[in-house]
């Protein structure tokens, strides 16, 4: 299982136990009740409640291009198995815009990975969406992996997208996630959500906290990695970036990503989450908040 974890490169690969909304507390009412937290607050400024940097650090204020700007590029995605990180053939990818939430409609036809666990797809200007992953050979035997949806980044450079190792997590090894990091079971009717967080030089990014919009439920739980383990018992990232949600309700789920040292909120994404499935998506700057 820490090989696994350890693996989940999967994008270039709380406090307590339940859902919070850490990222929405007042820290301050007004600018003094933030520069007498300290000298780590020396520099920041109350802004809605929260006491952020009064000068733009470009680590967290590099945004993201509009949708729409974003041009035609190609997809390849090399994927393996997340245990034994041996190549994964025969899974087939399809591209689902983002409000299609069953993929009923998919943008492309499926594209089945070869015997590298290679998978190629284009992607059309402007599309904003997700791949889905699912076992091709399901019928003929055990499911190989947990059916998936990776969330695409579009590139900012215009330039064609390569992921040389996405791991992709059994049923067996997803479920040991789950109860490596709450000591429950993976609930039936409920998702998972993988998520690496990065700055705006594309580095792994240390002290972010997630919180989910809505109200707490007390079956979900939002996890981090610290040393290559599952935890609920840390309140954001490690060096690696990683962290999750565990159970999660079907839906669409709105993630915060908070800069603990500071409590300047970095970005707000919307993942899709299905019963059954992993998602797996990179939180990525897309705010000056």
């Amino acid at each position: 299982m820490v090989a696994m974890l350890g693996a989940f490169g999967l994008f270039s690969g709380v406090v307590g136990c339940s859902f919070t909304v850490d990222a929405n507390r007042l820290q301050c009412s007004q600018t003094s009740d933030c520069t007498n937290k300290g000298a780590a607050f020396a520099d920041t400024v109350c802004k809605e409640g929260l006491c952020v940097g009064s000068v733009e650090d470009p680590k967290w204020s590099c945004g993201v291009p509009p949708v729409n700007s974003v041009p035609s590029y190609k997809l390849t995605m090399h994927l393996q198995d997340a245990v034994s990180s041996k190549p994964l053939a025969g899974i087939a990818a399809q591209l689902c815009r983002r409000l299609d939430v069953t993929c009923s409609e998919p943008s492309s036809a499926p594209v089945v990975s070869d015997s590298g666990g290679g998978v190629s797809l284009p992607i059309d200007a402007a599309f904003n969406g997700y791949v889905q992953l699912t076992d091709a050979n399901a019928g003929s035997g055990a499911t190989r992996i947990s059916p998936s949806l990776y969330f695409l980044t579009a590139p900012t450079d215009g330039g064609d997208v390569n992921l040389p190792t996405v791991p992709l997590a059994s049923p067996l090894a997803a479920a040991g996630i789950v109860y490596n990091a709450t000591g429950t079971s993976w609930l039936d009717g409920r998702g998972i959500a993988l998520l690496n967080a990065f700055d705006c030089q594309k580095q792994p990014a240390a002290d972010i906290s997630f919180s989910v919009g809505g109200t707490p439920d007390p079956t979900s739980f939002v996890f981090y990695l610290v040393n290559s383990l599952p935890t609920t018992d840390t309140t954001g990232t490690d060096a690696t970036g990683y962290g999750g949600l565990a159970n999660a309700a079907p839906g669409v789920s709105t993630i915060t990503a908070t800069l603990g040292s500071s409590g300047r909120k970095v970005s707000t994404i919307s993942v899709l989450i299905r019963a059954g499935y992993i998602s797996y998506s990179s939180v990525t700057p897309n705010s000056s908040m």
